[in-house]
């Protein structure tokens, strides 16, 4: 309980010393603790009014690697493009899982920008008949370029600090139901269905 209470403690820390941001290209990530293959569609309030995503996810080795397609309503339309990468930690035995995490994203059409960051999720994964939830909080810190039109030769690029807290519900045989809320600048809520390979 310590180590868990240690982790709320640190994300907590992080989100105190963020600033004000521009607003953010980058989506809710959808990535808890556990590495896995599936291919997925997720809605979620930004940037824009809505966006909606294809994300697909391979395991490769012990980490897994996620590409992101989709479309916000941002302006007359852009499309998003991205990919993360995610690395479980072991760090022996312990009551809460660690993940490493990198991911890049990207707005492109008449409203565009980007964003990269970097975090570590920390969670832990549930076992219950019928359903295994995994809920986790994912502090990141991230460099993101402020959304902008065309017609503005504006160039904001900011260090911002990001987290989500989420949670994966696992249902048999192969379906997973993904929420994300954001508890910094961006979305601030994100909900998807995944098929699991």
């Amino acid at each position: 309980m310590r180590k868990l209470a240690f982790a709320c403690a640190a994300a907590a820390a992080l989100l105190a010393t963020a600033a004000p941001a521009p607003a953010q290209v980058l989506t809710p990530t959808f990535q808890s603790t556990r590495r896995g293959s599936d291919i997925g569609l997720y809605l979620s309030d930004g940037p824009g009014d809505l966006a909606i995503e294809g994300i697909w996810r391979r395991g490769f080795g012990t980490g897994d690697l996620g590409l992101r397609a989709g479309f916000a309503d941002l302006g007359d339309g852009s499309l998003l493009v991205g990919a993360d990468w995610r690395q479980p930690l072991a760090l022996g035995t312990q009551p809460v899982d660690l993940a490493l995490t990198f991911g890049g994203q990207a707005a492109l059409g008449d409203v565009d920008g980007i964003g990269a960051q970097v975090g570590l999720d920390f969670g832990h994964t549930f076992v219950q008949p019928g359903v295994t939830i995994t809920p986790y909080i994912h502090p990141r810190l991230a460099i993101v370029s402020a959304l902008n039109d065309h017609n503005d030769d504006t160039n904001d690029t900011e260090l911002d600090v990001l987290a989500d807290i989420g949670a994966d519900f696992d249902f048999a045989p192969n379906l997973s139901l993904r929420l994300g809320i954001n508890l910094g600048d961006g979305a601030d809520w994100g909900i998807g269905l995944a098929w699991r390979r």
